[in-house]
């Protein structure tokens, strides 16, 4: 829309940021565009909207503007903190603020049409309070008869535009801007949109594909808050909540949270709908365990016992006992180290390959090499490039191997990676079978290659993502801290209007 000034109003002696667009020549809907802006703009007066405090035209060094003034906001954009999961309370903080802009907006009669985290601003003066700013694509929702958009003409962002929106429908209600609130929420609590691709394939999922539930991308997400965002992405515009709607179960949530937080003990809600709560300690540990990731864990292991015993039955002369023995130890060592090392809540720099997967991959490249040494002795050289080499392959491949379960049947990056140490197991059993059958080592890359990601495809398509007694029982410790710590301001030196702009 143009430049922005952090500017002083020498009438009202106070300092402002003033919006400045230069009228080119004619090109009127550019100029209407900002008239009303302005107008809507100025109808607004909320805690949680930037409020507009004047308006109008002027000429500057012979040219023609248009002019906004508005509050200043000394903060950050909340965009600057995306891009990684935040801490549950503070996303429920932040879509509360919004919802209450929102309501407020809707009563009005006025529909942003362009909500992202570009356009909300921090402010720090008021302890990080979240305010919608810029409706500059706004527009009134009784004055259909009057828009500046053509039937066809998609205006927002992609990747928060509602299915409407990405139409080009030009009678846009209040719904639309719901929808780009649980895109935003989305992005909040996962650290990143629903959907991603380039613009024209943002459009065509928003339009065409379910979005992914929050429970497979966070584990301990509330199951009320994932049922609210997905019914906030709800194709249908009828169907979705209303500001009013969504900000009384945002609050209701974070009313329950903060309850659990301030609690000194917690025990495993009963109820499948229970508020799930996932706080942080400043100094102190915080243990999560789900009992859906425990039967997750026990399902797995007995895939593996069971894929081992059948591998060894059928392609070995071992009698029952001993595959059965074999089986049942490869199972219970993959259950012990993944109950050993349960899933975490997500937080930046997560390890993108657990403990239990990296010893199991040891372990496994460990006993490659002394079977090369205990066959014979004279191939210690390849037994020695296996200890060195065959570590971080290992390690890469597991890493491609959970992605492709991650992406392809949308579990999380723990559950993917107790899906694909199983299958190693599993792979590294026929292998082993194979090799005694007196397969090349060729053909043995080539069968493990092919056999790894099916297994673990197929082992993380038998195994539940979640079960209806999936709910934590945390136990913690010291004092949890809700919410992200305040960042530093952005300070600006009282300027004129010659200095410093930046764009909008």
């Amino acid at each position: 829309m143009g430049t922005v000034w952090h500017a002083e109003d020498l009438h009202e002696t106070r300092d402002v940021a003033l919006k400045i667009i230069l009228v080119e020549e004619e090109d009127p809907v550019q100029e209407a565009a900002f008239r009303r802006e302005a107008q809507v703009a100025a109808r607004l007066s909320h805690p949680n909207v930037v409020s507009v405090r004047d308006h109008g035209a002027a000429d500057l060094d012979g040219r023609q503007i248009l002019f906004l003034a508005m509050d200043l906001v000394l903060g950050r954009p909340l965009n600057t903190l995306t891009g990684r999961p935040l801490p549950i309370a503070q996303a429920l903080t932040w879509a509360i603020h919004i919802s209450q802009a929102l309501k407020a907006a809707h009563r009005r009669g006025i529909i942003h049409r362009d909500l992202k985290p570009s356009n909300i601003l921090l402010d720090q003066a008021s302890g990080n309070t979240a305010k919608l700013c810029d409706f500059g694509i706004a527009r009134l929702a009784e004055a259909t008869h009057h828009t500046l958009t053509v039937t066809g003409v998609a205006i927002g962002t992609p990747a928060y535009m509602s299915p409407e929106q990405a139409r080009g429908d030009t009678t846009l209600g209040a719904p639309s801007d719901l929808y780009s609130l649980g895109c935003l929420l989305h992005e909040l609590l996962t650290g990143h949109v629903p959907f991603t691709g380039t613009g024209w394939q943002v459009l065509s999922q928003h339009l065409n594909d379910a979005p992914a539930p929050l429970s497979a991308l966070r584990p301990g997400v509330p199951r009320e808050l994932e049922q609210l965002v997905l019914e906030l992405l709800d194709k249908h515009p009828d169907r979705r909540p209303t500001a009013a709607d969504t900000l009384t179960r945002l609050t209701r949530l974070h009313t329950a949270l903060a309850a659990f937080a301030d609690a000194p003990t917690a025990t495993a809600p009963r109820h499948p709908s229970t508020l799930v709560a996932t706080a942080t300690s400043a100094g102190a540990a915080i243990l999560h365990r789900w009992p859906g990731a425990r039967g997750t864990t026990v399902r797995a292991a007995g895939l593996t016992a069971a894929a081992i015993t059948g591998a060894l039955s059928l392609t070995t002369t071992l009698p029952m006992p001993w595959t059965t023995g074999l089986g049942i130890l490869a199972g219970l060592l993959l259950a012990a180290l993944y109950l050993l090392d349960p899933p975490q809540p997500p937080h930046p720099g997560q390890l993108k390959i657990t403990t239990a997967a990296l010893m199991t991959l040891l372990l496994l490249i460990g006993g490659a090499a002394l079977t090369v040494l205990v066959t014979d002795f004279s191939r210690w050289a390849t037994a020695l490039t296996i200890s060195v080499l065959g570590g971080p392959a290992v390690v890469a491949c597991a890493s491609g191997v959970r992605r492709l379960v991650e992406y392809t049947l949308h579990r999380t990056a723990w559950y993917g990676d107790l899906a694909t140490t199983a299958a190693a197991l599993q792979t590294a059993t026929v292998l082993l079978a194979a090799h005694h059958a007196g397969l090349s080592p060729r053909t043995l890359i080539t069968v493990g290659a092919v056999l790894w990601p099916a297994t673990a495809l197929l082992t993380a398509a038998l195994t539940p993502r979640r079960t209806r007694d999936d709910s934590p029982a945390p136990t913690r410790t010291g004092t949890p801290n809700s919410g992200v710590a305040p960042g530093r301001g952005l300070p600006s030196p009282r300027a004129t209007l010659h200095q410093h702009p930046s764009r909008n």
